[in-house]
C-alpha cells in the first residue's frame, strides 16, 4: 500500500533512532520523505538509505528553520506532514541539575518545537486548503504525563510540549486552517538516547551495572520489555495520515503499560 503517495514529509532528529525509523516507513509507504538533523554525516547517510533528502537543520536555530521552509517551499511548494522529532535527554537528579541544563533542554525540546510550527504554519495551511488536510506530529515522552526519577528536567520539557501541542491544536483549528496537532507519547525505547539512562544510573550509583539497569526497565513494563523503535512508529505514521482526520489535540501512549501500573 502507498498510504502516504504524493505526500511531502517533513522529520526533525531523523539521522537515527525513531525519526529514521519512521522515515524509512514513510519512505516504503510512497511519501516523498525530507530528513533533517545536526547530525550532517549520519543524516546523509541514512537519507542515502532510504531514499530520503537530507536537510541539515539545528532545531534551535531560528535562521536554520527559516532555511528549511525556503528549500522545501522552492523544490517541493508544499508541506502535508511536519513531525518534531528532535530531542535530547537528562538523567539527573533536581538538586544536581543547574539552572542552564534545564535550559538546554528546554530549548532543543520545546523552542525547537514552537518554532518548528510557527515556521511551517503558512505552508501547512497553504497544502491543507489543497486536500484533506496537514498533520503536526509533535514527540512528547511518557514523562511529559507522568514523573520519572532523575528526569525533572526532561519532564518539564516534554510536559510542556503535550500541552504545547493542545494549545495550538485548539488555536489552528478555530482558524480553519486544516491543520491537525497531536503528541505521541513514547515510554523508554531501546535506543542510543534510552539507553544512556542506563549508563547515567550507573555513573550515579542507583544501580551497579547497564545490564542491571535494563532489567529494571523491562521489568516496570507490564508487556515485559521497553519499546524497540518498530513498536513507536506505527503511532506517528497514524497520526500523520489521513485515518487520523477527526483527531487534532489528542495524545497517544505507546508506552508497553509501563503508565497503566
Amino acid at each position: 500500500m502507498k498510504e502516504f503517495q504524493g505526500k511531502t514529509i517533513l522529520i526533525t532528529g531523523a539521522a537515527r533512532g525513531i525519526g529514521k525509523a519512521a522515515a524509512r516507513e514513510f519512505a516504503d509507504a510512497g511519501a516523498t520523505v525530507l530528513v533533517a538533523d545536526i547530525d550532517d554525516v549520519t543524516l546523509v547517510a541514512t537519507a542515502k538509505e532510504i531514499g530520503a533528502e537530507p536537510i541539515v537543520l539545528d532545531v534551535t536555530s531560528v535562521e536554520m528553520w527559516l532555511g528549511a521552509e525556503r528549500q522545501i517551499r522552492e523544490s517541493y511548494g508544499k508541506l502535508d506532514v511536519l513531525v518534531n522529532n528532535a530531542g535530547v535527554i537528562l538523567n539527573r537528579p533536581f538538586l544536581q541539575t543547574k539552572i542552564e541544563d534545564l535550559q538546554r533542554v528546554y530549548k532543543i525540546n520545546v523552542e525547537s518545537v514552537w518554532m518548528g510550527m510557527q515556521t511551517f504554519y503558512p505552508l501547512l495551511t497553504e497544502t491543507a486548503q489543497a486536500t484533506a488536510g496537514s498533520s503536526i506530529v509533535n514527540v512528547s515522552s511518557i514523562y511529559g504525563l507522568v514523573a520519572g526519577p532523575m528526569h525533572a528536567a526532561y519532564c518539564a520539557s516534554k510536559g510542556a510540549v503535550h500541552l504545547l501541542s493542545k494549545a495550538v491544536a485548539v488555536e489552528f483549528g478555530r482558524m480553519g486552517s486544516k491543520i491537525r496537532v497531536n503528541s505521541l507519547h513514547p515510554g523508554p525505547v531501546n535506543t542510543d538516547l534510552g539507553r544512556s539512562g542506563f549508563q547515567d544510573a550507573v555513573k550515579l550509583g542507583a544501580v551497579k551495572t547497564v545490564e542491571e539497569a535494563r532489567k529494571m526497565t523491562d521489568a516496570m513494563h507490564p508487556l515485559g520489555r521497553m519499546a524497540e523503535v518498530d513498536d513507536i512508529i506505527g503511532g506517528i505514521l497514524f497520526l500523520a495520515s489521513d485515518r487520523s482526520k477527526f483527531m487534532t489535540g489528542a495524545e497517544i501512549v505507546i508506552d508497553g503499560g509501563y503508565t497503566a501500573r
